[in-house]
């Protein structure tokens, strides 16, 4: 009997934590899935309005949709959001967010090792916050080692839908590199302290029946 509670509890936990780690509000956020045509250049440039990237709409100059033409961070699919001209990306159904709920957003961030700039400037704006700027420096790098780095920002959301765009600065068409976006809503500290009990709940008892 109280090996079935136990294994119960340590089941609903893992339910729980999935819950909690596992609840990624953005859709395609490694680009892997759409309508992709590279024509044997491992890339394919989007111009604004495009919805070519499944769950995506391209804004400014258009961006590259990269295939082969350098490594992804996550799967093989990443972004150059400088096409022709500094573009950019935004999710084409903004997110479903509560009012007064923190989130996070982490993204991947490298940077078009062809031309300049060396300091590749991507902005993110989030709902009506003000936009943050993330800058990435592309000395030393290759289309074979990109350097991905991983960016986070935490913001809170001020309504029930939160729009997300990511926007190329650089000037050029060699633009910060995107990929592998994710936005999650962060767990309020009771639930934390919640599971962290029933971790050590579950603990104890195979304490006491080792002994």
């Amino acid at each position: 009997m109280k090996k079935s509670l136990t294994l119960c509890m340590v089941t609903a936990l893992m339910v729980f934590g999935a819950g909690i780690a596992r609840a990624d509000l953005v859709t395609n956020g490694s680009f892997e899935s759409g309508s992709y045509s590279a024509n044997g250049s491992g890339f394919m440039t989007l111009s604004a309005g495009s919805t070519a990237i499944n769950g995506w709409t391209v804004t400014g100059g258009g961006v590259d949709w990269i295939g082969t033409y350098w490594t992804a961070d996550a799967g093989s699919m990443s972004l150059d959001l400088s096409g022709n001209n500094p573009g950019g990306i935004q999710l084409g159904t903004s997110l479903a967010t509560t009012a007064g709920q923190e989130y996070v957003l982490q993204f991947y961030l490298a940077g078009n090792p062809d031309g300049p700039p060396t300091i590749k400037p991507l902005q993110v704006t989030v709902g009506n916050l003000t936009p943050m700027m993330f800058y990435f420096n592309d000395t030393g790098f290759t289309k074979a080692n990109m350097g991905w780095a991983l960016e986070t920002f935490y913001f809170t959301a001020s309504s029930s839908t939160t729009t997300l765009l990511f926007t190329s600065n650089s000037g050029t068409a060699y633009g910060p590199a995107l990929d592998n976006v994710s936005v999650n809503a962060v767990p309020e500290p009771s639930l934390t302290l919640l599971f962290g009990m029933g971790l050590g709940a579950v603990s104890l008892v195979g304490l006491r029946r080792k002994s």
